[in-house]
């Protein structure tokens, strides 16, 4: 964005008041109900408080994902920038590129997980400058950083551009483990339009630079079978693409919406983490957040070295606390040999060095906050 721009943009929200009950949130740029944003709308909803929430939305699909007590605005032209030039706080996940922060307004990022590619300085040579720039001015703009680890927590100071303070609060997105899994996995089986004891396999890989799918040659059948001779009863695996990519997902796999269901499109991972019994992936953070669940997670990366030269590797991926399979076949004998309730102290181990500090309470640690400076005078 020009400098004709952002002096344009603040001169216009200039003359639009703040709200003081106003917050507004954002998830991956407008993609509706999720992530950590909604685990703290969710705790301000039951709060009892008068309050304006308000959600950025990228089209009426985003919108329709909303609770009631949660109003949608579109996340793009004047509306968006209203609103945000209105709001006492704004929540996200993502980086924004307005440039219109007030004085009097809370800026609260969560950030969307544990690191395993490296991000942001340390990445900065394969960033669009564009970005860079963005990150830049958005970390000025930032008043907190809420961490789950202390990892985290340092990684916010180290690489982000950021020097203010990181609450180690957990992370909001992550309360979820903590509550009824049965609950949850009714739900996801009930929107899916499967039987409700049908039982989940999760396979959620991450972006490649370049958009390729050449990666994601998953044996679906393969891990199905193996998940039904291994685990018993009857099994789907469902396939979730990283939003990056997510227009991709249609024509990867021979889809049955029974025994392979394509969810990229579900709006809340972490439910989808809740329902599955067995979650495969490769450089996602969804490792992390999965480990908390006791349930078994694989890696399956077969292209770790070209992965490697583009992003590289906060942790060597034969060092995590996870199986880890480079094709089919090792996955299949990974698979042969799984537990359906994983204990390891290799994780346990990596969690302590790491300072995870998730009890479940993140999310009202976070709404305890933004309250704070609701009733704060201006």
């Amino acid at each position: 964005m020009s400098k004709l721009h952002d002096l344009a943009v603040k001169g216009l929200c200039a003359f639009t008041p703040v709200q003081k009950n106003r917050i507004v949130f954002s998830s991956y740029n407008g993609r509706g109900w999720s992530d950590s944003p909604k685990a703290i709308c969710e705790v301000l909803l039951q709060s009892g408080e008068d309050l304006d929430l308000v959600w950025l939305c990228r089209d009426e699909a985003a919108a329709k994902t909303l609770p009631p007590g949660v109003r949608a605005v579109p996340n793009r032209g004047l509306k968006k920038l209203r609103a945000l030039a209105s709001a006492r706080v704004w929540v996200d996940n993502c980086r924004k590129y307005e440039n219109l922060k007030r004085k009097g307004q809370l800026y609260l990022q969560t950030w969307h997980g544990f690191a395993l590619k490296k991000l942001e300085q340390d990445a900065e040579t394969g960033l669009e400058s564009a970005y860079v720039k963005a990150a830049k001015r958005d970390s000025a703009q930032c008043d907190v950083f809420v961490a789950g680890s202390g990892f985290m927590e340092k990684l916010y100071r180290s690489v982000f551009w950021y020097s203010g303070p990181v609450l180690k609060t957990g992370t909001p997105r992550n309360d979820v483990f903590y509550r009824n899994h049965a609950e949850l996995h009714a739900r996801v089986c009930k929107a899916l339009g499967l039987p409700e004891d049908r039982k989940l396999a999760l396979y959620a890989p991450t972006f490649r630079d370049d958009h390729s799918t050449e990666a994601y040659r998953l044996d679906t059948d393969m891990v199905r079978r193996k998940a039904e001779e291994n685990f018993k009863g009857e099994w789907s695996v469902l396939v979730r693409l990283h939003p990056n990519v997510a227009d991709q997902a249609k024509g990867l796999f021979a889809y049955d919406g029974d025994r392979l269901v394509n969810v990229t499109d579900y709006p809340d991972m972490q439910e989808l983490l809740c329902a599955a019994g067995l979650l495969i992936t490769d450089y996602s953070s969804s490792l992390f957040d999965y480990a908390l669940t006791g349930k078994p997670v694989v890696q399956f990366a077969t292209d770790i070295e070209s992965y490697r030269q583009g992003r590289d590797f906060y942790f060597p991926l034969d060092a995590l606390p996870f199986p880890l399979a480079q094709s089919n076949e090792e996955l299949e004998s990974i698979l042969t040999d799984l537990q359906p309730l994983w204990t390891s102290p290799a994780w346990a181990e990596f969690a302590r060095e790491n300072e995870f500090c998730e009890d479940g309470q993140a999310s009202v640690r976070c709404a305890a906050l933004i309250l704070q400076q609701i009733k704060k005078e201006k």
